[in-house]
């Protein structure tokens, strides 16, 4: 008996408590609505706006949240078996922009009157064209714009959850407006012609806008033409509402021709090259190469070919007659120099000549790294005080690499020692015949005495 009696006092201190969540404007249910208790989310409110909440003992600290509705917060008894929350849509921002239909300049001194069931707002354009109204969320309003020297016009918008932004042209008189713009690149594009029923209005500004009287509410043909795009043709029939037409033509491959030559202006067979890092043809025995399924535009090309150097160029390929010329330069290759005497010892600070040009002088390992350029001739020489001059002939054929080249040098004859030699040799034997001459003139004195 006393288990029973604590289960019914347990039973009858639970208590479940129905939530139901309502649009304070049109007292509407709201689904989906998150339900918080004391912080922590317990869940939310069904299709009928709706959550059944088993409270427990003691007072419950609820925070109701929802995108685009102010939360809702307070403390209700734990007593408490049906609760009704009303919710408050959160105040927004739009945003509303208005530019001329002809010449796209914003449109100041308009006044713009917007409604919905429950308010009234009127403003007036500022000089960058803007107005903005304090709105509230998931409401429709209605807009009215009236400028002077433009026709009026009206939009309804259906503001969601956050601030919106919204822009119109206004149009003027009978003018209507033509944007053209490259499909992929959505560039604009100058100088494309515009021609309604077979009549030319005329072409596009640098902006890619030509501004055009045109009839409206009568159906008509637009034709929009460019070289290297394919020709727009749409039938349609212009309200008074309408301002602009955008039209997005689409390129057309037109391809081109590159020359590619060397120095000599000789053409290079085989040379790769490459548009916008990739390859896509190949130089022939003429030098010439096609840039196929290219459309009219710039475009980065890079001409390659072993042992010359790269070139890279901006090309602009207008038609099919376009042509460029590449010119590459022989490339240069690493050139290993070592000088050494004939015992095999190195030389350093040997001064090292390119066809009479120095390159720098050896290392105090007799060593000389330099550049030679491919297929080009090459004498040369190296000079080192106390030994004779030397000269070799070196050409690296195109493309190919090299080995180290070792230069080796005589030592020179010293003259002067030599000189200083031949001289003493020439005093001994000058002596030597002196004494020789002396000795044979005392030898005939004595014969004389020993006769007397």
């Amino acid at each position: 008996m006393l288990l029973c009696l604590i289960a019914f006092c347990s039973a009858a201190q639970a208590t479940n408590l129905l939530i139901t969540v309502q649009d304070s404007l049109d007292n509407t249910t709201i689904p989906h609505a998150t339900v918080y208790l004391s912080g922590a989310n317990v869940g939310m409110t069904n299709n009928a706006g709706q959550f059944l909440l088993q409270s427990g003992q003691g007072d419950l600290n609820l925070r109701i949240s929802m995108d685009g509705y102010d939360d809702w917060a307070n403390t209700v008894s734990g007593n408490v078996t049906s609760l009704s929350v009303t919710m408050n849509r959160r105040t927004l921002v739009l945003n509303v922009a208005l530019f001329d239909s002809n010449t796209l300049n914003a449109v100041s001194g308009a006044t713009l009157y917007l409604t919905s069931a429950n308010s009234t707002q009127t403003k007036t354009s500022d000089a960058t064209g803007a107005a903005s109204f304090g709105v509230t969320s998931y409401t429709y309003y209605s807009l009215n714009i009236t400028a002077p020297n433009y026709q009026p016009r009206s939009e309804t918008i259906e503001v969601d959850a956050t601030d919106q932004d919204v822009q119109y042209w206004l149009l003027s008189g009978n003018q209507y407006s033509f944007v053209v713009k490259d499909k992929n690149s959505q560039a604009a594009i100058a100088g494309a012609s515009v021609s309604v029923d077979s009549v030319l209005l005329g072409t596009t500004d640098s902006r890619g806008v030509l501004i055009a009287p045109i009839s409206r509410n009568t159906p008509v043909t637009i034709e929009v033409q460019k070289t290297g795009y394919q020709m727009v043709t749409q039938s349609k029939t212009i309200s008074t509402n309408e301002a602009v037409d955008a039209i997005s033509l689409i390129p057309v491959p037109v391809g081109a021709f590159i020359f590619v030559y060397d120095p000599q202006n000789q053409p290079i067979n085989g040379a790769a090259v490459s548009v916008n890092n990739t390859v896509v043809a190949s130089t022939n025995p003429y030098g010439r190469a096609m840039l196929q399924s290219l459309v009219a535009g710039s475009y980065t090309v890079v001409v390659t070919k072993t042992g010359y150097t790269p070139v890279t160029q901006q090309i602009d390929i207008t038609n099919d007659s376009s042509e460029f010329t590449a010119v590459l330069s022989l490339a240069t290759v690493s050139q290993t120099l070592f000088v050494q005497d004939t015992d095999q010892k190195n030389i350093a600070g040997a001064t090292v000549l390119l066809n009479g040009a120095v390159a720098g002088t050896t290392d105090s390992h007799g060593q000389l790294d330099t550049q030679l350029t491919f297929n080009t001739p090459y004498n040369i020489t190296v000079t080192q005080d106390g030994y004779r001059v030397k000269s070799v002939q070196q050409e690296v054929p195109l493309g190919n690499t090299t080995t180290p080249l070792t230069i080796t040098l005589e030592k020179n004859m010293d003259w002067g020692f030599l000189t200083l030699i031949g001289i003493g040799i020439i005093v001994i034997l000058f002596l030597y015949a002196l004494i020789r001459l002396v000795g044979r003139r005392g030898r005939h004195h004595s014969m004389k005495r020993n006769e007397i």
